[in-house]
Order: structure tokens, then C-alpha cells, then sequence
């Protein structure tokens, strides 16, 4: 798994991600556009992309791009 196609893939399911600028060290929930519907589409995308199934528990703990880049590597 690349790790700068993941960040895009990510960034994909905002729906302003083409103006946003995300780092692995991005807190994502500080963006101004985020909402639980982003949420749930980042889930469903590492669900079809990756195959990989992450918990809303899981998913909770993640504060950065990162930490939910690792969660889903760690998981593939």
C-alpha cells in the first residue's frame, strides 16, 4: 500500500479536498468540512479499496492521516 495514494484517496472523500492540503501529520477532524458523512465515506473507501474492515471504534482513535494509514496497514 502507497502511502501517498492512500492520502489521496483520503482526501478524495472531502468535499472540498481538491483546496485542502493534507499532510500525514493533518488532524482531519479539524478541517472545516469534515462530518460524520466523511466519516463514514473514508470508512466505506478503506472497506472497497483496501479491503479492510475498520471499526467506528478504531476509526475514533485516529487523530492524523497517519495514524489511520497505519491502522489500515497494520490490518491488511
Amino acid at each position: 500500500m502507497e502511502i501517498e495514494k492512500f492520502v489521496n484517496n483520503f482526501k478524495d472523500q472531502f468535499i472540498d479536498g481538491d483546496e485542502i492540503s493534507f499532510k500525514l501529520e493533518t488532524e482531519f477532524r479539524l478541517i472545516e468540512s469534515w462530518d460524520s458523512l466523511t466519516g463514514m465515506s473514508i470508512i466505506v473507501m478503506i472497506r472497497d479499496i483496501y479491503g479492510v474492515d475498520v471499526t467506528d471504534f478504531e476509526f475514533k482513535s485516529c487523530k492524523t492521516v497517519l495514524e489511520v494509514f497505519e491502522l489500515v496497514a497494520s490490518k491488511i
